[in-house]
């Protein structure tokens, strides 16, 4: 009989508290919408981006990554460029790493990018895990990428550059546990 009263008290109480949460008298700020776009990213876009992905480099792993230099805010960015950027972006951070993933496999036929450095280039990312083996930098079938995928594209690859760059923890990190 006592275990089921403090049983129910433990309920109540837990019921009590989870509805007496309320936002605090915080306010609410209004973002404005995100416009999406159709057309595909120019260089100074992507640029710019890059400058961001430098500032993050330099201010979370000490790193100093120089811009490569200013870019046409007309023309189109191309694949090629935006792996080649990338592929400056892994080779500064690479003494940084604490772990080593597990190559992934490279579905060859599939990829679209024909010049040999810029394939090896981007065939070492895909090994890598810091390029989608099926995204649209390696299977494309243009040239130009959209703002969507070019932005999916720079967010995988900074995703495994942090899971390289920082020592997980075994507490917190399932493949670090063994069977």
């Amino acid at each position: 009989m006592k275990s089921a009263v403090s049983g129910v008290l433990l309920v109540l109480g837990l019921v009590s508290v989870c509805f007496g949460q309320g936002d605090g008298g915080l306010k609410k700020t209004h973002r404005a919408p995100i416009a999406t776009s159709a057309a595909p990213v120019s260089e100074a876009e992507a640029d710019a981006t890059f400058q961001h992905v430098a500032d993050l480099f330099k201010a979370i792993l000490h790193i100093n990554v120089t811009n490569s230099h200013a870019k046409s805010s007309t023309a189109l960015v191309t694949k090629a460029e935006v792996v080649a950027e990338m592929t400056r972006f892994y080779k500064a951070a690479q003494p940084a790493f604490t772990l080593t993933p597990k190559l992934v496999k490279v579905d060859l036929p599939r990829v679209t990018i024909d010049k040999p450095s810029e394939k090896a280039n981007l065939i070492m990312l895909i090994e890598r895990g810091c390029v989608g083996n099926y995204g649209p930098l390696a299977t494309g079938k243009t040239n130009s990428l959209s703002v969507q995928e070019f932005g999916d594209a720079v967010g995988y690859f900074l995703c495994r550059i942090a899971e390289c760059t920082h020592t997980p923890s075994t507490k917190w990190t399932p493949y670090l546990h063994g069977n």
